[in-house]
């Protein structure tokens, strides 16, 4: 197993080397250029704001007129609405530690996360602190992350023992073990 930078891109490469990456269908353009696994977990999309300017999430009137960050090349279903309608403003950044930054300057009205990453950065970051930030009681939505494949022939028929693992991990808490080391 290695490491590779811009592992979306490594998805599409066909080769001998086969490249998965935990993905959500809803959040790729080209979702069926890929193979993909049952659901492995559940993210939830938690709008943060700035502790001195909450903004609780109601519906979609409490975003009108608000930038939000975004991280580039995400698509966020629950709210795209609103910036095609111009009702709220996207700002794209390109990685979630840049975008907390900015929430917290005060450069961004809001920001849109999945709730387990920015816990996660919180807790590893000198800089910030959750004191920093309101987290909107009522997520946005929940996204079901998934093994994403590259579409080859030989992948095909691994992807039915690579669900039969998944669903026995899930059945026997494994991944709710792991995702609790990230709290």
């Amino acid at each position: 197993m290695s490491m590779k930078p811009a592992a979306r891109s490594a998805l599409r490469e066909r080769g001998e080397t086969l490249y998965t990456r935990l993905e959500c269908i809803d959040w790729m353009d080209d979702a069926e250029n890929f193979l993909w696994s049952e659901p492995v977990l559940t993210l939830e999309t938690v709008l943060y704001s700035t502790r001195a300017q909450p903004v609780e999430y109601r519906d979609e009137s409490s975003l009108y007129g608000l930038t939000i960050g975004c991280i580039k090349g995400f698509n966020y279903p629950e709210v795209e609405t609103l910036f095609e309608s111009g009702k709220a403003y996207r700002y794209n950044v390109n990685s979630d530690l840049v975008l907390l930054r900015m929430l917290k300057a005060g450069r961004v009205d809001v920001a849109l996360f999945d709730r387990a990453t920015v816990n996660w950065l919180i807790r590893n970051s000198i800089e910030l602190r959750p004191a920093d930030y309101h987290v909107a009681a009522v997520p946005l939505g929940r996204s079901q992350l998934r093994f994403a494949f590259s579409k080859s022939p030989e992948m095909i028929p691994l992807l039915k023992s690579i669900n039969e693992r998944i669903r026995v991990n899930r059945g026997q808490g494994v991944y709710d073990r792991i995702m609790a080391h990230y709290r």
